[in-house]
C-alpha cells in the first residue's frame, strides 16, 4: 500500500476528522467513522459554559476527502445533508457515529482490531488539525504516533503519543481521525479520537473509541437494514479476489505459456465463487485456527489470508473435491490444514518456534499442513517432518494442540502453498504450451495429487 493511498483514507468532517470504512456488501455507499460529539452533545459558549446543541436534520455537513492523481492531491467536497435513521447513525451512550455516504472507489483495504489493546507498535493517531486547516491540500493534515495504549474508561480506551509537548491546538480539530495501523496489504484501524486526557494537553494523552463500539451501532435494531457489518468486501465474497489469485510472477518469455494456465485456474475458482462457501464464513467457523499465531486476530481480516484460502480451495476442487461447500469445509479442516502467518520468510528460526504453539487438533500421523505467508519462498517450499527444528534440542512446546502421541514437529510435513505454483507450474511451464483445458486440469491433478496424498 502506498503513502498516497493510505493518507486518503482521512477525510475532514466539519471541524473535525473522520476515516473511510468499506463495509461488506454494500456496492452503493462507502461509510465515515467519526465522533459524535461533531453533531450533537455539549459546546462551550463565548462565555466558557456548556450548552448543549443538536445537529438538525437537513443541515448541510462540510465532507471533503483527499484524492491523488498525476502527483498531485487535491480536496473533493462530498455533498452530504445529515438525516438520522438514513445516512447519520449516533452511538446511544458512546461518542460515536456512522456517516453512510455515496460509494467512493478504493477504500475496501482496511480491517479492524480484533484484538485487545495491548500492543501499540506501528499505531497512530490521523487527522486534520485545525491549526493546519490553511495549509495546502496534501500538508493539512498529520500523523502522532502512538506509544502505548492504556486501560479502559467506560466507553474510551487511552493513548499515549510519542510527542508529549503538543498543545491543545495541535489536537484540535482531529477528533473523529482514525487509530490506525498500516501493513504491505491493508489498513487496520483501532478506533476513533474522541477527545484529549487534559484541558492543557501538555502530556500527550487522548481518548479513542475502541471500534467495536462501532459495531454495536450497526447491530442496534434501529439500525436493521440500514448498515452492514464493519468487515472489508472481500469478507463477504471470494469475488474480490478473484483476479489477485494464481499470480505467477514469471518473466515476458514465458507469460504467454502461464497466461492460459492462469485462464483455467481462474475457471475453476469460478465454481468456489459461485458456492455457498465465503471468507466470512470460514472465518466464523475455524477463527484462530486459521493461523500460526493464535494472538494475531487482527490478521484475520488480511487480504492476502483469503487470497490464498481462494487458491486453495481452487486447488482442493481439482484434485479432491468436485463439490465444495460450507457442509465439506469441516472434514476438509479435518484432512488437511492451510495456515497463515504474516511474515517474510517461513524458513528463519522464529517460524520454526511459532509453529510449535498452534493447533494441529483432529490431524493424522505424516499430514501435510500447508503454510501461506506476505511472500513466496525463495528456494525452500516444503520442509518434511523432524527437518522443521533440531530435535535434539529441548525446545518450547507450550501451547500446541494435537492428538495424543502426535508432535508438530515430528509428525507433519509443512509446504508453502507457493508449491503449487512455482513447483507445479512455473517451473514446469513447458509442459503446458497450447494444452486444452481439460488436458491442463488433468495434468494439474497429477501434479498436485502426489502433496495431498
Amino acid at each position: 500500500m502506498t503513502d498516497e493511498e493510505f493518507k486518503m483514507y482521512n477525510v475532514i468532517v466539519e471541524n473535525g476528522s473522520g476515516c473511510f470504512f468499506q463495509p461488506i456488501a454494500d456496492s452503493q455507499h462507502t461509510y465515515i467513522l467519526s465522533s459524535k460529539h461533531l453533531f450533537e452533545g455539549e459546546r462551550i459558549d463565548n462565555n466558557g459554559n456548556k450548552v448543549p446543541f443538536n445537529t438538525e436534520d437537513g443541515a448541510s455537513i462540510d465532507i471533503r476527502r483527499l484524492e491523488y492523481k498525476d502527483g498531485q492531491f487535491t480536496e473533493n467536497k462530498i455533498d452530504f445533508a445529515l438525516i438520522r435513521g438514513s445516512n447519520y447513525f449516533p452511538h446511544k451512550s458512546a461518542d460515536a457515529c456512522i456517516l453512510k455516504v455515496p460509494f467512493q472507489s478504493g477504500f475496501g483495504k482496511i480491517c479492524q482490531q480484533e484484538t485487545s489493546y495491548s500492543n501499540s507498535v506501528g499505531y497512530k493517531l490521523y487527522g486534520f488539525p485545525s491549526n493546519r486547516r490553511a495549509n495546502d491540500v496534501g500538508k493539512n493534515d498529520t500523523t502522532y504516533e502512538i506509544t502505548g495504549f492504556t486501560l479502559p474508561a467506560n466507553d474510551l480506551y487511552g493513548a499515549q503519543l510519542q510527542n508529549t509537548t503538543l498543545n491543545r491546538e495541535d489536537i484540535q480539530g482531529m477528533s473523529g481521525g482514525g487509530i490506525l495501523r498500516r501493513t504491505e496489504t491493508c489498513v487496520i484501524i483501532a478506533g476513533i479520537q474522541s477527545e484529549v486526557a487534559s484541558a492543557h494537553f501538555a502530556a500527550g494523552q487522548i481518548f479513542f473509541t475502541p471500534i467495536r463500539l462501532y459495531q454495536e451501532i450497526i447491530d442496534d435494531p434501529s439500525a436493521s437494514g440500514k448498515l452492514t457489518k464493519l468487515y472489508p468486501p472481500y469478507l463477504g465474497n471470494f469475488s474480490f479476489l478473484k483476479d489477485e489469485a494464481f499470480i505467477l510472477d514469471v518473466d515476458a518469455f514465458t507469460e504467454q505459456t502461464i497466461k492460459y494456465v492462469r485462464i483455467t485456474l481462474h475457471n475453476k475458482a469460478q465454481k468456489i465463487i459461485e458456492s455457498d462457501v465465503t471468507p466470512e464464513g470460514i472465518k466464523q467457523l475455524f477463527k484462530e485456527k486459521l493461523l500460526i499465531i493464535e494472538d494475531q486476530k487482527e490478521e484475520l481480516g488480511f487480504k492476502a489470508l483469503w487470497i490464498a484460502w481462494l487458491e486453495f480451495l481452487t486447488i482442493l476442487n481439482i484434485v479432491k473435491y468436485d463439490n465444495i461447500d460450507m457442509k465439506t469445509l469441516s472434514d476438509i479442516f479435518t484432512n488437511y490444514r492451510l495456515k497463515y502467518i504474516n511474515i517474510d520468510d517461513w524458513t528463519d528460526p522464529d517460524f520454526r518456534q511459532y509453529i510449535g504453539k498452534a493447533d494441529y487438533t483432529g490431524l493424522k500421523a505424516n499430514s501435510n499442513i500447508f503454510i501461506s505467508s506476505r511472500r513466496s519462498p525463495k528456494s525452500t517450499h516444503r520442509i518434511d517432518a523432524g527437518q522443521i527444528i533440531d530435535i535434539t534440542k529441548p525446545y518450547d512446546k507450550t501451547g500446541f494442540r494435537t492428538d495424543k502421541g502426535l508432535d508438530p514437529f515430528t509428525s507433519f510435513n509443512f509446504i508453502h502453498l507457493d508449491y503449487f505454483k512455482t513447483k507445479c507450474i512455473v517451473e514446469k511451464s513447458g509442459q503446458y504450451k497450447e494444452l486444452p483445458e481439460e488436458k491442463l486440469l488433468e495434468i494439474l491433478k497429477q501434479e498436485y495429487n502426489e502433496l495431498f496424498s
